[in-house]
């Protein structure tokens, strides 16, 4: 029975129906809350009784829930009315992939960019752990603007669960077919693989068939596997090769396709990733990069490797696809992967000899060293610095090392520690210069050029000591020229931020910017033959380029890639040496005794902010909206996330009407946001340059914060905000904020010197108390609410929480924080607690990465 326009489902008004299925009805509905028009799927009042498919409709909502992707269907609420169960999601504007598909087959380019994104999508869901098994064009959808969303997880699954009742429920309900066998068929009979046909246990390579099953009916314009019924199609699917593509399909996206469809599943793409990887390059095809893909003429169903176990060769067909698919395409570069853990690479470097890698990484959970392997074979051994990370190798073979070096959340944030050095052959480390954040060797290699931390500023040096210039963001990839008349480097304005603008220097201190804009800035090195500056950045989104600049010139694109990418280094014939990762900030809320966390990350990263004392509001950033990035609202209980407007959060006000945030304008721009109706208020800059973490005074009509003026290095300020007062400052240089850090009582800030230590601060002025008892690196997260005690937490994992006593300077550990699946998480971001500490948000960064070498790149 159809619910009439002007019905109430909880909060929800029904508008009109949108459209009909077998387990119920999906409904365009307002929300008056927020405004917003929502779909709504109810199910069938007949089948709400039956408790199989009323829980295979509860696990679709669970399923998709737990799933924040541009390329899954967004799931806001789910609810009961009257005995009717309902999921509310995102309304969507468009038609699905079948509608697509009536007129039949589909453009090339239409296919590889539609089969890209639900890739992407299956790739965020495999992720978590969940298993689409029902993929097919009725549940893939097309937006008016080109989005490909997945929908109906109504059969997916966590690979770990193992509740037979509800796949005997599901599989009945989606096949019609009766099992009394053990092994349970689940999915739509033409679009499942040879292990749901058998009723076998199915993991995220099913996923990869169905995938290859839909793609090969969008360029035929029929399925592939086809029968007078359903044991037919099954059959065919088990036994029968598919339908051959139309003479059109270029070779490589045929080969493709062919390998999805593997019966086997170690015969498929290992992953969503890589698929999606194998057809962003195919897209690219040289129109605009360097990128191909391997072909022999007619060779349509050989097994293609792209981005598999030993090395990927992209080669010469791609020069047939460029001409006939995208454009004419050069030569393309050859792939060879060199490592196949999981885990994060910090740093890497060719050994003298060329043919030696070096490279630090954090694999499947353990904690950093240093590893050493030829190119040619994948096995490496470590050279036992644990904890260090590597900047730069010499000419002689001498490694320059952060000992007890702190990695930032992705590569290029920053790796700081003391400098040693330390011979490749073996030997313990020599301590140079504390607080550097990358360094490399001369081509001599006699002097390192050192990027500094000196008083909250950074100092590029060379020798060490000569300041050749001088910063209040931060420098990586320190690269020397192979003259050594100039060094190269990435400058980022904003310390914790990659984005940033590429340059060179001479050694009288002469800058140079090649390259500016980037909103992503991710390695830099000399390319030794043609004397360009080649770099990895992106000046939007999450894939980047691989570009080339001249000290004169524009700079051009090399090559493309559909994730990040940091550039490591240039050999001197020219070899690249670069690592693609993907990274996400992930959320979770933990409170003590509850047995276990749950997610609050919403998009591909989310920051969090300040959370209310009652544990029930959380501000935090995510930057994957707005190159400005957006603050954004969220209950902790998961409700839909409400967005405020541009900017980085900071804190909330005590009456919760005011979020104050930092504008990531040139220089950036404090700035008030209202959580209701209202305009943002603009602070005046006053000639100030802001950093990270602004707090509020207690009764939110002032404020503290940390800036810095033209020659001077950091301090923190206060300033009246009802009206707006001038800013005092009220600390020495060098001193930052970090957490809740104002006092209970609103006279003292918590604040981390430049010795890097915890420190109390009084507001009115005076001299700092130390805090003897707090240690190097390690971060504040709030005052108790007497003002007796510190929270404190350090970054590395396992983050260790641990108290402070003010008055006997005694410090209690609480507990260790560290992710089950610890692969790949390597820094704590932040820890924003309850008043009694016994709850709160957890953040930590999560980066995968592999090392690769590139061949073939000009």
């Amino acid at each position: 029975m159809t619910l009439p326009a002007g019905t109430r489902l909880g909060p929800y008004e029904i508008v009109s129906v949108v459209g009909r299925g077998g387990m119920g009805e999906v409904y365009r509905a307002r929300d008056p809350r927020l405004s917003r028009d929502v779909a709504i799927k109810v199910i069938a009042a007949p089948l709400a009784g039956d408790l199989g498919r009323r829980r295979r409709f509860e696990q679709e909502a669970r399923a998709a829930a737990a799933l924040n992707h541009p390329n899954i269907l967004s799931v806001f609420d789910v609810g009961d009315a009257d005995g009717l169960p309902y999921v509310v999601s995102e309304l969507l504007e468009g038609r699905s992939l079948r509608e697509e598909l009536a007129a039949g087959a589909l453009p090339v380019k239409q296919v590889v960019d539609c089969a890209t994104q639900a890739c992407q999508g299956l790739a965020a869901a495999h992720d978590k752990g969940i298993v689409h098994r029902d993929l097919k064009p009725e549940n893939l959808f097309v937006t008016r603007d080109g989005r490909v969303k997945i929908l109906d997880f109504g059969l997916a699954k966590l690979v770990e669960d193992a509740n037979a009742s509800l796949r005997e429920q599901a599989s009945a309900t989606a096949t019609g077919i009766a099992r009394t066998t053990p092994g349970v068929v689940l999915g739509t009979v033409g679009y499942m693989s040879p292990e749901q046909v058998r009723g076998q246990p199915t993991d995220h390579r099913s996923d990869i068939f169905s995938v290859g099953l839909v793609v090969h009916e969008m360029l035929s314009g029929k399925r592939p596997f086809t029968g007078p019924s359903a044991i037919d199609v099954m059959s065919a699917i088990l036994r029968e090769e598919p339908a051959e593509l139309p003479e059109s399909v270029p070779p490589p996206l045929a080969g493709i396709v062919h390998r999805c469809l593997g019966k086997h599943p170690d015969q498929r793409f290992q992953s969503a990733r890589d698929l999606a990887f194998a057809l962003q390059v195919l897209s690219s095809g040289g129109a605009r990069s360097r990128t191909g893909v391997v072909a022999a003429a007619g060779a349509r169903r050989r097994s293609w490797a792209f981005l598999g176990a030993g090395a990927v060769s992209i080669a010469a067909a791609g020069l047939w696809v460029g001409a006939t698919l995208f454009s004419t395409a050069p030569t393309p570069p050859v792939f060879t992967r060199l490592t196949f853990q999981r885990g994060f690479v910090s740093g890497a470097r060719f050994a003298p000899d060329g043919h030696t890698v070096v490279y630090t990484a954090t694999w499947n959970g353990d904690p950093a060293d240093v590893y050493s392997m030829r190119v040619e074979s994948p096995e490496t051994r470590p050279l036992g610095l644990a904890g260090a990370h590597l900047f730069a190798i010499s000419a002689s073979g001498d490694l320059a090392i952060g000992v007890d070096a702190f990695v930032g959340a992705v590569p290029g944030m920053g790796p700081r520690g003391t400098l040693a050095r330390v011979p490749l052959s073996g030997g313990a480390p020599r301590v140079l210069l504390s607080d550097v954040e990358d360094a490399d060797w001369d081509p001599k290699g006699e002097n390192l050029a050192v990027s500094h931390v000196v008083n909250g500023s950074t100092r590029l040096e060379y020798p060490i000591g000569r300041v050749l210039y001088q910063t209040d963001g931060w420098m990586d990839s320190l690269r020397f020229s192979p003259d050594g008349t100039r060094i190269a480097f990435a400058e980022h304005p904003l310390r914790g931020d990659d984005r940033g603008q590429v340059a060179t220097i001479d050694l009288s201190g002469r800058k140079t910017v090649l390259a500016s804009g980037f909103e992503t800035l991710d390695g830099v090195a000399w390319a030794h033959a043609a004397g360009d500056v080649w770099f990895c950045g992106s000046r939007s989104g999450s894939s980047d380029t691989l570009w080339a600049v001249s000290p004169s010139g524009q700079p051009r694109a090399l090559l493309r890639t559909p994730i990040a990418c940091f550039l490591r280094d240039i050999a001197a014939d020219g070899r690249v040496l670069i690592d693609s990762f993907t990274s996400r900030n992930e959320m979770v809320w933990r409170a003590e005794g509850a047995g276990k966390d749950y997610s609050l990350t919403w998009l591909t990263d989310s920051f969090p902010n300040d959370l209310t004392a009652d544990g029930r509001t959380l501000l935090f950033t995510e930057p994957s909206l707005s190159s400005n990035y957006y603050v954004c609202l969220r209950k902790t209980d998961g409700s839909p996330v409400v967005r405020l407007g541009e900017g980085e959060g900071e804190a909330l006000s005590s009456d919760g009407k005011w979020a104050l945030a930092t504008l990531l304008t040139t220089p950036p721009q404090l700035t008030l946001i209202p959580t209701g109706a209202g305009d943002a208020v603009r602070v005046p800059k006053a000639g100030l340059d802001y950093k990270r973490f602004s707090q509020w005074l207690p009764g939110s009509r002032a404020i503290v914060f940390a800036a810095s003026t033209p020659g001077a290095g950091t301090r923190v300020w206060t300033q009246s905000m009802f009206p707006t007062g001038p800013p005092r400052a009220f600390t020495p240089e060098g001193v930052s904020l970090r957490g809740q850090s104002v006092a209970p009582d609103g006279r003292t800030v918590a604040a981390t010197g430049p010795d890097g230590r915890l420190a109390l601060y009084p507001i009115d002025g005076g001299a700092p108390q130390p805090i003897p008892a707090a240690e190097i690196g390690e971060q504040l997260i709030r005052w108790s609410p007497d003002g007796r005690r510190l929270f404190v937490y350090t970054p590395r994992m396992p983050a260790t929480l641990s108290t402070i006593d003010l008055d006997t300077g005694r410090r209690e550990k609480l507990r260790e924080f560290k992710p089950l699946d610890a692969a790949g998480a390597t820094f704590m971001y932040a820890v924003l607690l309850t008043p009694d500490g016994a709850a709160g948000v957890y953040s930590f960064q999560r980066t995968e990465s592999s090392l690769k070498l590139v061949q073939g790149l000009r």
